[in-house]
């Protein structure tokens, strides 16, 4: 595992490099709000089990996607309800996690099959942290995005505890130091084509409601 630090991530070529590897079916550890997550490629089915298979992933726990600009998501998914469109015009690049039906002929089959086991959907959502925003817009390509630790353990705000979980599992780490705790992203889903609310978090229930009801109005 190459250990690299954010300032030279962002401030050298490194941005290509972490390009490269994750377009051959590498993982890459990253900071990302309040806690590192490891990233690989979403339509690598190779990469999504081995991404999987560093974390000794057995339940079924949701997945979650990063996309670089909204366009990209009419190409991983099956149907963009109406409130969707609207709260991700509104509030992506951000802390809003929208969970979505994949697109069945865009995505590898064994790659839904083993992402949807929770609820049948992938979490979707543009990063605001600017370096992942860089790798996603070189890349051009969606990521799976994990926390970065092992299964029901904790250890993904640290660099120590990285280092040892995953020392053989991961390319590059993008080193910040200890990340301190934040709200999570909120989470939306569907009800017909109604949001609803399924994790609060950073972005308020009262915000999302007045970004719809000003669109019904």
């Amino acid at each position: 595992m190459r250990t690299i630090s954010l300032q030279e991530l962002m401030s050298s070529n490194e941005i290509s490099n972490i390009c490269n590897i994750l377009e051959g079916g590498g993982i890459v550890c990253l900071p990302c709000r309040s806690s590192y997550r490891i990233v690989a490629v979403l339509t690598n089915p190779k990469a999504v089990n081995a991404l999987q298979h560093s974390k000794h992933r057995t339940s079924k726990a949701p997945s979650l996607v990063f996309i670089h600009e909204y366009r990209a998501l009419k190409q991983l998914v099956r149907h963009i309800p109406p409130q969707a469109k609207i709260l991700a015009e509104q509030l992506w690049p951000g802390e809003l996690t929208i969970r979505f039906e994949p697109h069945p002929e865009n995505l590898p089959p064994q790659v839904v099959k083993s992402l949807t086991k929770a609820n049948g959907k992938l979490g979707v959502r543009i990063p605001s942290e600017p370096w992942i925003q860089r790798i996603l817009e070189q890349l051009q390509k969606p990521l799976l995005v994990s926390s970065a630790n092992r299964e029901r353990k904790v250890g993904s705000s640290s660099p120590a505890m990285i280092r040892k979980n995953f020392v053989s599992h991961v390319d590059v780490f993008i080193d910040a130091g200890d990340i301190p705790a934040t709200e999570p992203s909120t989470v939306i889903d569907f009800k017909g084509d109604t949001a609803v609310v399924k994790r609060p978090g950073s972005i308020a229930e009262s915000r999302i409601a007045s970004i719809l009801e000003r669109a019904a109005s």
